[in-house]
């Protein structure tokens, strides 16, 4: 019986706009799991910013801890001449620092005076070129010759 309706069907007898409609419904679904993968990639992967010292001096660094806003990085023993590995700074590099060292068994400190306006560095790596002389006056004997972008 005819009832007078046209088929969809090509003469193979494949439905053409079902597998055209299923072939395109399996395209969208693949493009939305690879942008929801790559949005999802980049969105969970914070920031981090890196620093490492070099030690420009003529004199060991004893028990270095550079201290920036909400961070204390421990960089121990810096030998004269070396260069540090570099330290995950979760909250920023900025373009000075406080520090903490060892001298003749006591811990110094050198502050810094006020952070008051400051904020983060832009870029993600970093390097302090510092140089200590323990003969400088106490809360002077670090001092950061550079702060340089790598």
């Amino acid at each position: 019986m005819n009832s007078g309706l046209r088929s969809s069907s090509n003469f193979e007898g494949h439905d053409t706009f079902g597998t055209w409609r299923g072939s395109l419904v399996w395209l969208c679904l693949i493009i939305l799991f690879t942008a929801s993968m790559t949005l999802h990639g980049c969105a969970g992967k914070p920031v981090t910013h890196r620093l490492r010292l070099i030690n420009n001096g003529d004199y060991l660094i004893t028990d270095l801890i550079v201290v920036i806003p909400k961070d204390q990085l421990e960089f121990g023993d810096i030998k004269a001449g070396a260069i540090t590995e570099y330290k995950d700074v979760p909250n920023g590099v900025y373009r000075y620092a406080a520090y903490k060292y060892e001298l003749d068994g006591k811990v110094i400190t050198q502050p810094v005076i006020d952070w008051v306006g400051e904020t983060p560095l832009e870029g993600v790596s970093f390097t302090y070129t510092i140089v200590y002389d323990p003969n400088r006056p106490q809360g002077q004997a670090i001092q950061l010759l550079e702060v340089t972008e790598n």
